[in-house]
């Protein structure tokens, strides 16, 4: 398949975002060296390409391929975050390394409950 070029269209959608190996990889919940070894070539699994297709509003079809059909993207009914927007833009001011701390400290209060 001469378009099976996943890790291109993921740095295609990094860019478009203005997105790191780091703040993606902190989205996603995995380690940045597992998105580096995918921006390498490494197929990832399907729900990180789910999510990685989430993201740009776009198919794991164009994602794996680099063609849609009709385009049925990936969307939600509401967008769920529309009174944590502020929150949400607060968030991408943040450096990386603190939404790292913030979301294990996050996973650790939850699991206290």
């Amino acid at each position: 398949m001469e378009n099976y070029q996943p890790a291109k269209r993921i740095r295609e959608i990094m860019r478009r975002k203005n997105m790191t190996q780091e703040q993606l990889s902190t989205l996603l919940g995995i380690s940045q060296p597992a998105v580096s070894l995918y921006l390498q070539g490494r197929m990832p699994p399907a729900d990180v390409l789910y999510q990685i297709a989430q993201l740009d509003n776009t198919t794991v079809e164009w994602l794996l391929t680099g063609q849609e059909k009709d385009k049925p993207v990936v969307r939600e009914k509401s967008a769920p975050y529309g009174e944590q927007h502020p929150l949400l833009k607060m968030w991408d001011r943040l450096p990386p390394s603190i939404q790292k701390d913030l979301l294990n400290l996050i996973r650790h209060l939850l699991e206290l409950e």
